[in-house]
């Protein structure tokens, strides 16, 4: 009897299993004989679009030194800029990023360009003044914006979201140079590069940045307008702005400033692989690096210690300058600073007719001095404690240093002054060791402090003069003193 509840029991269970089971099954998989594997080999694909070769490296560009800003929450990493680096390294340039909080204004005195992409922090008055004078001074600066690279900002007290775009962090930087950047999108409904967000762009503003394009296409872009430059990449009349929904014939996708030096582009998807190789885009990026290594920039001395364009300095100590142990001493640190640097110090007897040089000399202002030093109009006089410096003013000789320097085609020429070789000792000294932050600069010239000394007067010898006295009186109304 048990052994019956136990079989019922058994089928009860088993019998839904088994229902289940014959209601859901698909039944056996035979594979078929007529199931053919395509052949991938002798499929025709569609093409890729239109791939531009690199552009060649051009030999003249020389050995400059671009900087990438980091420092301003800049939404890019270094391998999506890889294609530029590269078409800069290929030209000789050296690639350094910023990433040092107050170095701004010593890396522009040795850069040749300034690069900044998708900044979403904005820059300091001080920033901007630096890159301005930076541009003023014949440096390039370019700078590559990206409508997808916004920044979302949240307001933990109300709790309300906002949107932070990279135009709004370049547009105080680009204001002195006529340009602006639009914070929208342009995008083409009827011809575009895959998405109505990928643009292309046919036409092009007259200039070198264009040489050897025919398309080139950006990819989720602001639009871009000036004033007073030049509109590199014109919008067809199929591109419109998300702003608007209409095409604008003023706005572009890159402007080039009125002086050549500022370039901005609404987008930087175009440095990026596989973008890059897209239409004519690698011929662009070629194009950009020979702008960033274009410039001629004007030296000057605030950029002290990167005065010199050549690898050697050579150092000519004038006739009234000793070659003391402490002179060999300043000399032998300036030379570990040079090499810093990348210039070797050469000593030489007698001037130089071209390369970089680093003249000594005194307010003596010796004959083998005064070639280097009329440009400058000093004026001294003999048995003056003063020179009279234009622009300056007279300064007291005594704990007192020029920094005269000239920039010349066949090299540039410094020329360090004081009262003795001494005092010239100090000079080089404080050089080595502050640069020019004791140095009051006006243009080419510095005065630096090195010392004490000196009161401001024309003359600085007052005789003794005995006091006058009423010489009528007679003696005996002379009132007698203790000493008789």
């Amino acid at each position: 009897m048990n052994r019956k509840w136990i079989w019922i029991a058994l089928i009860v269970f088993l019998l839904p299993i088994a229902a289940r089971a014959i209601w859901f099954y698909p039944g056996y998989y035979t594979r078929s004989e007529k199931v053919q594997i395509p052949d991938y080999t002798k499929m025709d694909l569609p093409a890729a679009p239109v791939q531009s070769p690199a552009a060649p490296a051009k030999a003249t560009a020389g050995n400059g030194v671009v900087v990438i800003d980091t420092l301003h929450s800049n939404l890019f990493q270094q391998s999506e800029i890889q294609a530029l680096t590269e078409a800069l390294t290929t030209r000789g340039a050296r690639v350094e990023f910023d990433m040092e909080y107050g170095m701004l204004a010593s890396r522009l005195r040795y850069a040749s360009s300034y690069v900044i992409i998708a900044p979403n922090a904005y820059y300091t008055d001080e920033e901007i003044r630096l890159l301005t004078d930076f541009v003023d001074r014949g440096g390039r600066l370019a700078i590559f914006t990206d409508a997808t690279r916004g920044m979302l900002l949240y307001d933990y007290n109300t709790g309300a979201e906002s949107q932070f775009s990279d135009s709004n962090a370049v547009n105080p930087l680009l204001a002195p140079f006529g340009i602006s950047v639009n914070n929208n999108y342009l995008y083409n409904m009827a011809e575009n590069e895959g998405n109505f967000r990928n643009v292309y762009f046919d036409q092009f503003g007259k200039n070198e940045l264009a040489i050897g394009l025919k398309r080139v296409a950006l990819y989720g872009s602001h639009s871009v307008k000036t004033e007073t430059g030049t509109l590199l990449l014109l919008s067809g009349k199929q591109t419109f702005s998300s702003m608007t929904d209409t095409h604008n014939a003023a706005e572009g996708g890159a402007a080039l400033s009125a002086d050549g030096n500022v370039l901005a582009f609404g987008d930087f998807t175009f440095l990026s692989t596989p973008y890059n190789t897209v239409a004519d885009n690698s011929a662009l990026i070629g194009n950009i690096a020979d702008f960033l290594l274009g410039g001629t920039r004007e030296p000057s001395l605030a950029d002290f210690p990167f005065l010199f364009s050549g690898q050697t300095v050579q150092v000519l100590p004038t006739s009234e300058v000793q070659m003391t142990a402490e002179m060999v001493a300043a000399l032998g640190s300036m030379q570990a600073n040079l090499q810093l640097v990348g210039a070797q110090v050469q000593l030489v007897q007698k001037a130089p007719s071209s390369g970089d040089t680093l003249v000594l000399g005194t307010f003596a202002q010796s004959e083998d001095l005064l070639p280097f030093i009329e440009g400058f109009e000093l004026v001294t006089e003999e048995f003056s404690s003063f020179v009279e410096v234009p622009g300056i003013g007279k300064v007291g000789r005594i704990g007192n240093g020029l920094v005269l320097f000239s920039p010349g085609e066949k090299g540039n020429t410094l020329v360090l002054l004081a009262e003795t070789t001494d005092d010239l000792t100090y000079l080089l000294s404080a050089l080595n060791y502050g640069g020019l932050s004791s140095c009051l600069i006006q243009g080419q010239v510095g005065l630096c402090s090195i010392g004490f000394g000196g009161s401001f007067s024309e003359d600085p010898y007052v005789p003794y003069e005995e006091p006058v006295g009423p010489t009528d009186v007679p003696a005996e109304d002379v009132t007698p003193t203790p000493a008789g």
